[in-house]
């Protein structure tokens, strides 16, 4: 019985292990995303300085041009914030979960050397 309530333990550990490392996966991939929103947003901010550097006597089309580009850059630039919110509040919930699991993994060892000293205690009183 407690060989079997082991092998059930065992099998757990391998699940909370895998589990853990699909967690990790996914950190690394919304490490990744966040790098390229903020290589993306770095972008824009250059190309925006180089639009706010250009100097001189604008027509009107030449202006409306101006703030046009000036304005989408902004969009931009407030999407990929929003983004990068949506992204930290996705990592806080996964360092979360990874935590609940590493508890239970933890949990789990325990009762697994629980379980194997109550083993060797029984096979020790049989001999």
């Amino acid at each position: 019985m407690l060989n079997q309530l082991l092998d059930v333990k065992r099998r757990r550990e391998r699940s909370l292990r895998a589990a853990l490392a699909r967690l990790a996966d996914e950190e690394l991939a919304l490490c990744a995303r966040q790098d390229a929103v903020h290589a993306r947003r770095h972008t824009l901010y250059q190309e925006w300085r180089s639009l706010a550097r250009q100097s001189g006597c604008f027509d009107h089309h030449g202006l409306e041009r101006l703030r046009a580009s000036l304005a989408k850059l902004e969009g931009e630039d407030q999407a990929l914030a929003r983004e990068l919110e949506t992204l930290a509040a996705e990592r806080a919930l996964l360092t979360q979960a990874r935590a609940e699991q590493d508890s239970l993994l933890r949990r789990n060892l325990r009762e697994q050397e629980k379980l194997v000293l109550l083993l060797e205690s029984e096979h020790n009183h049989k001999h």
